[in-house]
């Protein structure tokens, strides 16, 4: 009861400073915000439910000890369970999820009002990628070997001594790291040899099922092909004058093709096309040595199918591919215990988000995550 009026006390302050002055960033960032308890999200019956709660209630602490004073943001957080295990019979995944909503000035109702929308978050994944990479912006969308492959996000640099990443769904204003166990990997590279071979299945598979749906197209009856010539004959000879009747006869006839000859005509273009892709990927094959092969296939993050011209480095902003590794996973812990983790945070350009971002990346402990870890 306390807090809802000490709120509406200054929301009646700030309301009336706007009235008697311009509105600005200062006079934000001096309305002091507060940490809620949202109500949870999702949350699956599980026989484990008090191990999990007790786990994110223990991130809950760590992000308000990073960011004790919310100024110009009043912070929710919520438990939620989203998603399906990283592997068969794998860990159970779940998750910490964070809002930040930012107070702004609306000039025209001319009042400090706080947002009710915000693209400001930060969500700590346990045994699960979440948004560090996701089937909707990173799935490969070619099977390597029968298995879902994915495009690592990029690495930006490194933070509190851990790979800092740029994941796909916000470029330019989200972070993520990922905490493993003894720095072992959750992923493992797929090898220049898997990817191209997958490519050429891919290519192989789609050219023909191309030509068989060409060829799957019903052919008009003789008759119904002959009626047709004789409308066309007629329409391209309808304006023509005299003396060019019979050139644009023998233009018309020399054209025409009937239904088989285009179809047959598709599948020919459809087979240069494909042989031309193809033939792209023998190249690459036929440039790399026995180790080159064996090397992690790291591509254009863009262009890395239909425009696929060979390998780039992570230098060069290329992208790893990966599928998950099932061998780091350890079946024998309990299902609730963590074993991989992420912490993924983004934000908007408002000071208060920025603020929030800057005292994060300043303040958070990621050893207080680490230490979770097979625990």
């Amino acid at each position: 009861m306390k807090n809802i009026v000490l709120l509406i006390v200054i929301i009646l302050f700030n309301n009336t400073s706007f009235a008697q002055e311009p509105c600005n960033a200062d006079i934000i960032m001096n309305v002091k915000g507060s940490w809620k308890k949202r109500s949870d999200a999702n949350m699956k019956a599980d026989k484990n439910l008090s191990q999990i709660f007790s786990h994110l209630d223990m991130v809950s602490k760590i992000f308000q000890t990073a960011y004790p004073d919310p100024k110009g943001i009043e912070a929710g957080w919520y438990r939620t369970m989203v998603g399906d295990p990283l592997i068969n019979n794998g860990p159970t995944p779940y998750q910490f999820s964070s809002l930040y909503l930012a107070w702004y000035c609306n000039q025209n109702l001319h009042k400090l009002m706080l947002g009710d929308e915000t693209a400001t978050w930060a969500n700590v994944y346990v045994n699960s990628f979440g948004w560090l990479m996701t089937h909707q912006w990173d799935e490969l969308g070619v099977k390597i070997e029968g298995t879902t492959a994915f495009l690592f996000p990029k690495k930006i640099g490194e933070w509190k001594g851990l790979p800092l990443y740029e994941p796909s769904g916000s470029p330019n204003k989200c972070k993520a790291i990922l905490i493993t166990r003894n720095n072992q990997l959750p992923y493992k590279p797929v090898t220049r040899l898997q990817f191209l071979n997958a490519m050429k299945e891919k290519l192989e598979a789609e050219k023909n099922a191309q030509i068989d749906a060409n060829n799957k197209v019903p052919e008009r009856t003789a008759a119904e092909q002959e009626a047709s010539k004789q409308t066309g004959m007629e329409n391209a000879l309808k304006y023509a004058p005299a003396s060019r009747v019979e050139e644009r006869k023998a233009n018309y006839l020399k054209n025409y093709k009937t239904d088989k000859q285009r179809k047959e005509e598709t599948v020919q273009r459809t087979q240069q096309y494909f042989v031309g892709l193809i033939k792209g990927i023998d190249d690459v094959l036929k440039s790399l040595n026995e180790a080159g092969l064996k090397e992690p296939a790291i591509v254009d993050g863009v262009d890395w199918a239909s425009l696929f011209k060979g390998f780039t480095t992570q230098e060069k902003g290329g992208r790893l591919i990966v599928f998950v590794n099932a061998d780091y996973f350890n079946l024998k812990l309990p299902k609730y215990v963590p074993q991989v983790i992420v912490l993924y945070w983004q934000w908007e350009k408002n000071a208060p988000s920025q603020n929030f971002k800057k005292q994060i990346e300043e303040n958070f402990s990621t050893d207080q995550l680490k230490v979770l870890i097979d625990k």
